[in-house]
């Protein structure tokens, strides 16, 4: 029987045994690795869900909580305000919040009595589910079709039909009485904003896509195309962390993530779900990618491992070959051959010193390391405090700049005598009627009034009771006029009336009401009972005709007015 060496042996052992350790290691590497990333992966796929969630509810609750916050203005609450002064509310809301495409008040009887741009103004919303839900307290509603805005608001780009998601709440009046509703239309193509934003367009590439689910399961947003898609059976497994590899019904497997809506603060959400999912083969390249890795470096390993296990055992065995030498000299007859003395193995010891050596070299490099992240997390630290600290400074500069900006606004369209519109505010809100009345091809008209004698009072009585008669006039002017009328002083005694869906007789007898009511107004100063009369001159708009030009008509019929004795009402007819 031929005999085996031991060198040979033991290279065969060692070999083996270094390419079986080297092959389980790449093995459990291989899964654990694999399980941590797949975790990871569909984590991830739910912590997307999760920002879009909370993104959603988050958005619903801000409208809701702007609603509640216009409802207790005094302004919206008081019946005298008027309803030019509301619609400029609700329009400086709407162009603030891109997601809002309509918002109004419609009081009582459901009848819409001023919106942003004036949309659905005398339209009856009575029936609206919105509206009758609002009447009982704050509402958020489910997604749904449009309906009457349907043929007054652009389509969105994407070709879907125009769809909403309904706030509304109660206003009540300065005596606690219900007046009305506020409702506001969010535009769906909001969510749709929030998914983009969310799902940046690389995710998008790799196959992940977002479905929006109502409480009954049905799609209320899917990306292009995928409207009409099948969902599969054992979504509530997909609830749980890290989501769940799902057979669709169009027979592809899609690592599936689903959380729920939960609401925000006193809102309390609508029961819709959010559906992450994404292709199993581009969810799980990753692991395919590692595991080729890791049996690459395995193969690597096992043939390191047995050239190394060939070696130790060329080292472990390389005494017995020593004193097999010395036996072989000592059978040849060499008498002086002596047989060498191995009290330990020499070569274990100076692996164990090669090993203490670069262990302690690793723990070296390892504190280094520590130390370089500590210091690294403290600069990002101080990186961060410093970077809110700038913008916290930058927000309270804002919100200074807006209160600055609303007060000069103020002051700027404001009369600070009487508080009615000065003349360039008046132009302004002329403007904006006149391009009313020329689409809805409505009368309009234009008075002009102003106090007889006034320099008479002045004189007799000073100058702060001729202030206080022209206050007390205003306000006696606004109470003569209609809430849609727009009233602005021009200077001095003079004052100026538009008189929406007016014709030059109705202007007329509006004027000549008021001639007669200023004939019995008393006005108690310190120094005795102030009574005026008024002179007025009318004209009505003609199509195509400017402001200033309609103003002078106005203007000249007045001063035929004063020309004729004062104290009537004079009619510009060109």
């Amino acid at each position: 029987m031929p005999t085996i060496s031991l060198r040979s042996t033991l290279a065969l052992a060692f070999g083996a045994v270094s390419v079986l350790m080297a092959l389980v290691i790449s093995w459990s590497i291989n899964q654990i690795a694999s399980d941590a990333i797949r975790r990871d992966i569909g984590t991830a796929l739910t912590e997307l869900a999760e920002q879009m969630r909370s993104r959603l509810d988050m958005g619903l609750y801000e409208r809701l909580r702007d609603v509640d916050t216009l409802t207790v203005l005094r302004q919206l609450r008081d019946p005298a305000t008027r309803v030019g002064d509301n619609r400029l509310v609700l329009e400086k809301l709407r162009r603030s919040t891109g997601e809002i495409a309509w918002i109004g008040f419609a009081r009582n009887d459901g009848l819409v009595v001023y919106s942003a741009d004036g949309l659905l103004e005398g339209a009856n919303v009575g029936a609206r589910p919105w509206f009758k839900a609002g009447r009982e307290g704050p509402f958020v509603g489910d997604v749904h079709e449009a309906k009457l805005l349907a043929k007054l608001l652009p389509a969105p780009a994407n070709g879907e039909p125009l769809r909403f998601v309904d706030v509304a709440a109660p206003v009540f009046d300065l005596q606690g009485r219900l007046s009305g509703v506020l409702g506001v239309h969010l535009s769906w193509e909001w969510a749709r904003n929030i998914e983009q934003t969310v799902f940046s367009l690389g995710r998008r590439n790799k196959g992940v896509e977002t479905f929006v689910l109502n409480r009954e399961g049905q799609i209320l947003l899917a990306p292009a195309g995928r409207e009409a898609t099948k969902l599969p059976s054992g979504l509530s497994n997909a609830h749980q962390e890290g989501g769940q590899l799902l057979d669709w019904p169009d027979g592809e497997k899609y690592l599936t993530a689903v959380v729920s809506t939960r609401g925000y603060g006193d809102y309390a959400g609508l029961g819709w779900s959010v559906l992450v999912r994404q292709d199993a083969e581009q969810a799980y390249a990753p692991v395919r990618a590692l595991r080729s890795a890791v049996l690459a470096i395995g193969a690597g390993c096992a043939v390191l491992f047995a050239l190394f296990g060939i070696w130790l055992a060329g080292r472990i065995s390389q005494p017995l070959r020593e004193l097999t030498r010395v036996a072989h000299r000592l059978q040849s007859g060499e008498a002086d051959a002596v047989l060498p003395s191995h009290k330990r193995f020499h070569e274990p010891k100076l692996l164990a010193d090669a090993l203490r050596h670069l262990l302690a070299t690793l723990r070296q490099e390892q504190t280094k390391l520590a130390e370089l992240n500590a210091n690294l997390e403290n600069q990002v630290t101080e990186r961060t405090e410093a970077l809110d600290a700038a913008n916290r400074h930058l927000l309270l500069s804002l919100e200074e700049r807006q209160r600055l900006v609303k007060q000069l606004e103020t002051q700027a369209n404001t009369d600070s005598l009487t508080g009615l519109l000065n003349r360039r505010a008046f132009h302004e809100r002329a403007q904006q009627e006149v391009q009313r009345q020329a689409r809805q091809h409505t009368a309009l008209s234009v008075l002009i009034f102003d106090i007889d004698h006034f320099k008479q009072i002045n004189d007799l009585y000073g100058h702060e009771a001729g202030d206080e008669a022209l206050r007390q006039l205003a306000l006696a002017a606004q109470e003569w006029l209609r809430e849609m009328d727009v009233l602005a002083r021009f200077g001095g005694e003079e004052f100026v009336a538009l008189l929406p869906d007016s014709d030059l007789e109705a202007a007329r007898r509006v004027a000549e009401r008021m001639r007669q009511a200023a004939a019995d107004l008393q006005i108690h100063y310190p120094s005795g009972v102030i009574r005026l009369t008024l002179s007025f001159g009318v004209a009505q708009w003609r199509p195509e005709q400017a402001m200033d030009a309609l103003i002078a008509q106005a203007d000249q019929a007045l001063y035929t007015a004063k020309h004729k004795g004062r104290n009537r009402v004079e009619a510009w007819i060109g």
